[in-house]
């Protein structure tokens, strides 16, 4: 049997990353507010409740239409993977939550292009990535 060594992230480490593929605009304990991919993101590491979120903001909630709502919801179906649209202190978000002691490079860095990638098909396909639930 071969013994697989599972490499997470943490705080420190989620730092480093993203100073090696962004720029780092602000900085706080535990959280960032980084340019990566031509869009501000926020992340917050809670080591407390084993959680991490990258999100970047899409539109005022004000300025949504009916039918994009429901364009966003369908998407968060089928069409968004990991990464969601949400509706939070009266913002449109493109949002990735996963858990803290499960997150490695690889997911992470994934988790920063869904998000990017989802807010940029706002609008347009809505998707997070090439891959669709349902389609051949």
């Amino acid at each position: 049997m071969i013994a697989t060594i599972k490499s997470t992230l943490n705080a420190q480490s989620i730092s480093q990353l993203i100073d090696e593929v962004g720029q780092i605009l602000e900085a706080g304990e535990g959280c960032w507010k980084v340019e990566y991919g031509k869009r501000v993101l926020f992340l917050i590491v809670d080591t407390e409740h084993d959680r991490v979120r990258i999100m970047t903001p899409i539109l005022k909630e004000e300025d949504l239409e009916e039918d994009d709502l429901w364009d966003v919801m369908e998407a968060n179906f089928d069409r968004s993977l990991d990464a969601r649209y949400a509706i939070g202190d009266g913002v449109l978000w493109s949002v990735f939550l996963h858990p803290l002691s499960d997150l490695s490079r690889a997911l992470f860095l994934d988790g920063l292009d869904q998000v990017v990638t989802l807010a940029n098909n706002f609008g347009g396909s809505y998707c997070s990535s090439d891959i669709v639930f349902g389609s051949e």
